[in-house]
């Protein structure tokens, strides 16, 4: 039976830049190491940080990269009342191995599938970076009903046909991509992302020093397993076969965030998608580079959005739960997504003055205040 194979446990919180040792400490505590079995058998890691009784979120890291990257997120998930799972693709971390010609994107979205109905979780969000943006966007398809709000993207690789940079990677034999590089350019695609120009107003997306923990992160990705590195790559770089759906088949509204001096994703990529998917915003980072993840303003951005769509899918909830079906203007041969329903839903928010048209935040907690207002 599918299952948890580890206990609760809290990941330390500092009041100063920790030392190495205390890094070290938090990285191996219980909630940056749990594993789940599948139903096929298959084990997964993954970790979880952020608010323990949160608004669940699902975390698709860049190439390489496992679940221990995800503790840079903590501090602000707790405080957006977000709970994150990042998961470890198949080869890497504690997650067991699988062969690259089987491997999918749209496995991935299986996976978060049957966790997901593991831990029941009926709703959750969902962001990408870098190539984690290629499962995310495959979650977004295969998991559409399940998704609470905008799928979050940094940095996101896109198809190589519409990427006007590394095509050249596609004519180098598969055995050489596999056998030479692949951890010299996980450390390159690290080291840069630790040394991306913090936040004037932010100067850390946590209290660690930044050298410190992509050290000791690296240091234990290379302990644990780097084999599932290759698939990602081979995922990227679709050299045995396609992902498998294209963006534009992404109905869900998608936010990119994309950096100006990013030298791995080139502009014409997210031009690309902003102009063909059917919902999407471009956010263009001036002097940002490839390693967004770090950038604390950017993630407090997003972690800000995402509780405001749960705090507006609450809301919806509370509404039609207290407003009969013909108060909304619906007849039985009518849906709650028409556009009358729709009018009627806005006109209601508007007037329950519950809407911060400045900042386009949801306060969910007035109408629990005073619930018959409704």
């Amino acid at each position: 039976m599918s299952r948890r194979m580890s206990e609760t446990a809290s990941i330390k919180s500092f009041d100063s830049i920790p030392t190495m040792a205390d890094v070290e400490a938090t990285l191996g505590c219980v909630d940056m190491n749990q594993r789940y079995e599948l139903f096929s058998g298959r084990l997964v890691s993954f970790a979880e940080v952020g608010h323990p009784c949160g608004h669940p979120v699902f975390c698709f890291l860049g190439l390489g990269c496992m679940r221990y990257y995800s503790i840079i997120l903590e501090d602000l998930a707790f405080k957006h009342s977000l709970r994150i799972y990042c998961i470890d693709r198949p080869g890497v971390g504690m997650s067991q191995p699988m062969e690259s010609e089987s491997w999918t994107p749209l496995r991935m979205a299986e996976i978060v599938e049957e966790m997901a109905n593991g831990f029941n979780i009926q709703k959750f969000s969902l962001i990408g970076h870098s190539c984690g943006a290629i499962y995310a966007m495959a979650c977004a398809l295969r998991l559409k009903p399940r998704i609470v709000g905008t799928v979050w993207l940094m940095s996101p690789w896109v198809h190589l046909t519409v990427a006007k940079r590394m095509k050249w990677i596609r004519h180098v034999p598969t055995t050489l991509l596999k056998s030479q590089g692949t951890a010299g350019l996980l450390y390159k695609s690290l080291s840069v992302a630790a040394k991306e120009p913090p936040s004037k107003s932010d100067p850390n997306i946590l209290n660690y020093d930044r050298e410190k923990l992509v050290k000791a992160m690296l240091q234990d990705n290379m302990v644990e397993s780097l084999e599932g590195a290759n698939n990602d790559l081979m995922v990227c770089l679709e050299l045995y076969h396609s992902f498998g759906f294209s963006y534009k088949d992404v109905t869900l509204p998608v936010h990119v965030f994309w950096g100006t001096k990013d030298a791995v994703i080139s502009k014409e990529a997210v031009d690309w998608m902003e102009q063909k998917l059917p919902q999407c915003t471009l956010s263009v980072i001036e002097g940002g580079t490839h390693g967004l993840l770090w950038r604390a303003d950017i993630v407090s951005q997003i972690f800000k959005g995402i509780a405001s769509s749960w705090k507006l899918a609450e809301f919806e909830r509370a509404l039609t739960q207290r407003w009969s079906i013909k108060q909304l203007g619906l007849n039985k041969h009518q849906s709650y997504r028409s556009s009358t329903y729709s009018a009627n839903l806005q006109q209601a928010i508007q007037t329950s003055n519950i809407y911060d048209t400045q900042e386009t935040l949801y306060q969910p907690q007035q109408i629990f205040d005073d619930p018959d207002r409704f």
